[in-house]
């Protein structure tokens, strides 16, 4: 698990409150300059937070992050542990309505996985 990942969610409330741009801006300091194949082995690291995650709010910005990932990565090639995991986190999400109407079901769209 990556820190700075863990680091962007203490204290969250706070520091969007003095930045909107909050979890943007965090997300794009860790992906900076990151090759696609970076990026595609660093999606475990986002499914462990999301699992982790209960508030709807941090799981959406989170699924976007992810979203992100894949497209630097530059495929719609399912990371393993994703696969392996898929329906857990289908479960997971499903209990954040916002979460999964939108950036869920965008991150289904982008790997072309059926409902």
């Amino acid at each position: 698990m990556d820190n700075r990942l863990l680091d962007i969610f203490e204290d969250w409330e706070d520091k969007l409150d003095n930045d909107e741009w909050y979890f943007s801006n965090s997300f794009e300091s860790i992906t900076k300059e990151m090759s696609p194949e970076v990026a595609f082995n660093y999606i475990p690291n986002v499914i462990e937070v999301l699992y982790k995650l209960e508030e709807d709010y941090l799981i959406w910005e989170t699924i976007y992050f992810l979203i992100t990932l894949y497209c630097i990565a530059d495929t719609t090639q399912i990371h393993p542990l994703l696969e392996s995991n898929w329906s857990t986190l289908t479960n997971h999400i499903k209990n954040y309505k916002d979460s999964y109407e939108t950036p869920f079901k965008e991150l289904m769209y982008r790997l072309r996985i059926k409902q």
